[in-house]
């Protein structure tokens, strides 16, 4: 039996018609049934709504309408067993990747005493621990004084995040001046400037960028601005499509998506 791909997995959870669909085979797995009432009943749906989805898997082979009763066929429950196998690998996987995270570290702020409540920021890229309210809040685990490592238990909440703009500046060899990349660093105004080969570097050096990342220069673009940090990224045209594809992935496993722009150099 085929397996059933992740993305129609999810549609499973997302799908309020397709949910219905396997709780009625369900219902009709369990037992058999003379009245549509008694299954509109049980699922909280309308008769003719429930007239409506039985009809369709009465089409699709999956019901049957025997001696006046309503009735799930082979296929109907080889069809539930599939989705139901498939949506049990699905959550035990994702509880697998689930963390439930009791303590953290953040900087301080601020002088902190052991059992302060404070909540925690993220600022500039770092995670912060500060006496006033937050949606994400815990205990301060130990003294600590301003601009050390803190350790905060007893965690609520989420961290209130937004996200970094990547900017990619487009280099095109022997074209691309430190004149325009110079007018795109004042324009953009980056937290963090990431250069991708040689000739990003050699930029950056005219720029007087101090602090350059060059190592994972991608995947750091992309955790910096989760962060909430603006990164400057310095790319050449043949590999802004691997960049752009790269934040595109990210976003689409995040609800809090990354802007981005390319800017020619």
């Amino acid at each position: 039996m085929a397996a059933v791909p992740h993305d129609a997995r999810v549609r499973l959870l997302r799908d309020l018609r397709e949910s219905t669909r396997l709780l009625l085979l369900l219902e009709l797995t369990r037992r058999r049934t003379t009245r549509l009432r008694e299954l509109a009943e049980k699922l909280d749906v309308t008769v003719a709504g429930v007239s409506e989805y039985v009809k369709g898997m009465q089409e699709e082979g999956l019901v049957q309408h025997v001696g006046g009763e309503y009735r799930a066929t082979k296929k109907g429950v080889e069809f539930l067993q599939e989705r139901f196998r498939a949506l049990r690998s699905f959550v035990e996987s994702s509880t697998r990747e689930m963390a439930i995270i009791e303590e953290t570290v953040a900087v301080a702020a601020e002088d902190l005493r052991e059992g302060e409540r404070v909540g925690l920021f993220m600022e500039k890229g770092m995670l912060v621990a500060r006496k006033r309210g937050s949606p994400s809040a815990g205990q301060v685990a130990s003294t600590a004084r301003r601009g050390e490592a803190v350790a905060v238990r007893d965690l609520e909440g989420i961290v209130d995040l937004h996200p970094g703009k990547v900017s990619i500046a487009r280099l095109t060899r022997g074209r691309s001046s430190s004149e325009s990349a110079r007018g795109v660093f004042r324009r953009v105004k980056p937290d963090v400037v990431a250069a991708v080969d040689v000739q990003a570097r050699a930029l950056a050096t005219k720029l007087a960028v101090d602090r350059v990342v060059e190592f994972a220069v991608v995947p750091a673009t992309i955790e910096a601005a989760q962060r909430g940090m603006n990164v400057l990224l310095l790319c050449p045209e043949s590999r802004v499509a691997e960049a752009v594809a790269a934040i595109e992935e990210a976003n689409a496993r995040s609800e809090d998506k990354i802007p981005y722009e390319t800017l020619a150099v």
